[in-house]
């Protein structure tokens, strides 16, 4: 439909718009105002009808998702319906009954389970014991419609180091799940890649190359190529980059459509891939974890207008709170608001037509099939594994985050940028010692384990033992943040000295100015102040240094003495008169906090 409104103003030209945002940048380049993606694409500032000519549909099996519930324990499978949830996940508890999970042991306990949600469509996540369930699981189709479980070879092998199976009998075992309606028991794990850093991009490349893997594999066992499709899911990760999320569900769907068509002829539009999202751990914080609210509804949104087929939210306190009741309820009802008040459940394809998405869509397609093309040529994501390959690119991308995290130029609220000091949460230390466990390397194993590490580990790790301190009844360090001189400096560095050393959860003293050195200094020891931070404008510390650092000496030897700022000409000198270190942009947090804890709190 063309109809044209306001026929009385002339219509402006992509040269138009472009002339005035030229005119607006007063000389600056056009590179200004375009973003230059992780994936290696550029995207312009606006787009237009005619840069979104013969895009492929989305295709999607039904409108609309279901609101999915992740359940660890008996009692929270009870009235799910009424809560508002649409199906459920099951997690079979691990091997050795320390993680949260389900007692899931033989049939007549995964019957019994399953009558426990009613008639919902179930997610059963028994990793490498799918096979021995086989006939069970499917016998639950009767009841439930829709059956999923995650029998995953490769995912296994990237969490535990194994396969968890002989190799030679994954597309028998392939084979023995497949073809039966309603049940699709190969479950491809890529969240665990996201939770481990991946990028959006490495994601979807990796997780088309793992399901062609596995194509195959069925079809060498002599599946046909209709049961084989049926029989994979995609168990996807959503991150906190709402725009590219949406177009990374978008261009998945597109893909994975293009690859069952190369097999069969229309394959991939009769059977669209199936796909599970949740929310990925690798970005929540565990500090100020309320912001993991805004994450999780922002992450849902993106998997909704993506595409995804279920999607479960992560609860906002999941790192430190056992029961976790208000969490799950807020990461139902964030999707409820999604489906009554935004109504995107009425809608096939959300973002179509949206020209920023659309071309977002396409390239972010192109660049992962890129991605794709090349595994393949090297022999596929099997061969990959083995080699390492997938692996040891998602570990440096995830290093480059943690870094970027470690000097602000990756913001994370709560975590490095706003950080709360007063919060404490000393149980958050079962979490971090569940996590230091899972990464420690045990013995060899044939696969390299890819590690689930959040972003925030090390801020959280190192500010924790400020929480276990304060809770054993011990003293809380004081920062004095001693400000003094040009008004517009000393406000501006004590705000981002309260940042930088909130990372810490140590009491932070900040003051309106002081006359002299030597009352700002008193004034800290009066306050007994295990750290003091000298605020000002780099022109005039060339005065205050000498005087800072001696009555530091004579009032509070024991005590840091820092400086807000790097001034270049002084750093020698400060460094002769005993400072013990510098608040910065380029300072590297992590590194600061583990040698602040060493000094007043202890390893």
């Amino acid at each position: 439909m063309n109809e044209f409104l306001f026929s009385d103003f002339p219509e402006v030209s992509t040269e138009d718009w472009r002339n005035q945002i030229l005119k607006d940048l007063k000389g600056n380049p056009w590179e200004k105002v375009t973003w230059e993606t992780e994936e290696g694409f550029k995207i312009e500032p606006f787009y237009r009808k005619e840069d979104i000519v013969d895009l492929p549909r989305v295709y999607k099996r039904t409108n609309g998702w279901n609101v999915t519930e992740t359940a660890t324990s008996e009692s929270e499978l009870i009235d799910l319906s009424k809560k508002g949830a649409d199906a459920v996940i099951l997690i079979s508890q691990g091997d050795n009954g320390k993680l949260p999970g389900l007692k899931i042991g033989s049939a007549s306990d995964l019957e019994r389970l399953a009558g426990l949600t009613g008639n919902l469509p179930l997610v059963v996540s028994l990793e490498e014991k799918t096979p021995t369930f086989s006939d069970s699981l499917k016998k639950l189709i009767s009841s439930h419609n829709i059956v999923l479980s995650d029998f995953d070879p490769y995912g296994v092998a990237l969490k535990k180091g194994e396969l968890g199976t002989e190799e030679n009998v994954i597309g028998k075992t392939f084979s023995s799940l497949a073809g039966t309606k309603g049940f699709s028991g190969v479950g491809i794990h890529s969240y665990y890649l996201r939770d481990a850093g991946a990028s959006i991009g490495q994601e979807l490349a990796y997780s088309l190359s793992w399901g062609v893997d596995y194509l195959n594999r069925h079809l060498d066992a002599g599946v046909t190529i209709e049961d084989a499709a049926s029989n994979l899911w995609f168990w996807m990760g959503i991150g906190s980059d709402y725009f590219t999320e949406i177009a990374k569900f978008r261009a998945m769907r597109i893909l994975w459509t293009e690859i069952l068509n190369a097999y069969k002829p229309e394959l991939g539009v009769s059977l669209p891939a199936l796909i599970v999202a949740r929310t990925s751990n690798f970005q929540f914080t565990a500090y100020d974890p309320y912001v993991n609210m805004l994450r999780g509804t922002t992450a849902a949104m993106s998997a909704v207008m993506g595409g995804a087929d279920f999607v479960s939210v992560l609860p906002f306190d999941s790192e430190y709170s056992a029961k976790q009741e208000l969490g799950k309820r807020i990461a139902r009802n964030s999707q409820l608001l999604l489906r009554y008040e935004s109504f995107l459940d009425k809608v096939e394809d959300p973002a179509a037509g949206s020209y920023y998405l659309e071309v977002l869509t396409k390239k972010l397609s192109e660049s992962a099939w890129g991605k794709f093309q090349n595994l393949e040529k090297d022999g596929g994501f099997g061969e990959a594994l083995k080699k390492g390959f997938i692996q040891n690119e998602i570990s440096t991308r995830a290093n480059q985050k943690r870094n970027a995290l470690a000097t602000k130029k990756e913001i994370l609220l709560g975590t490095n940028q706003y950080p709360l000091s007063s919060e404490r949460h000393p149980e958050l230390k079962t979490s971090l010692e569940i996590t230091k466990e899972d990464t420690n390397t045990k013995g060899q194993t044939r696969f390299l384990r890819l590690l689930p590490v959040r972003l925030s580990y090390e801020f959280d790790k190192w500010r924790n033992l400020t929480d276990i301190h304060v809770a054993a009844g011990k003293k809380l360090p004081k920062v004095f943040l001693l400000t003094i001189g040009d008004l517009t400096m000393r406000k501006a560095r004590a705000g981002f000295s309260s940042n930088f050393l909130g990372c810490l959860g140590y009491e932070i003293i900040d003051n309106l100015g002081f006359a002299s050195v030597k009352e700002g200094v008193t004034k800290a020891k009066e306050l007994v102040s295990e750290i003091v931070v000298l605020c000002s404008s780099d022109e005039e510390y060339a005065t205050y240094l000498p005087e800072f650092a001696q009555e530091m000496q004579s009032q509070l030897p024991d005590s840091w003495k820092l400086l807000a700022g790097y001034p270049k000409d002084l750093i020698t000198q400060a460094e002769s008169l005993g400072i013990d270190d510098f608040i910065h942009m380029k300072r590297n947090i992590v590194e600061f906090m583990e040698k602040a804890q060493t000094k007043w709190i202890g390893k």
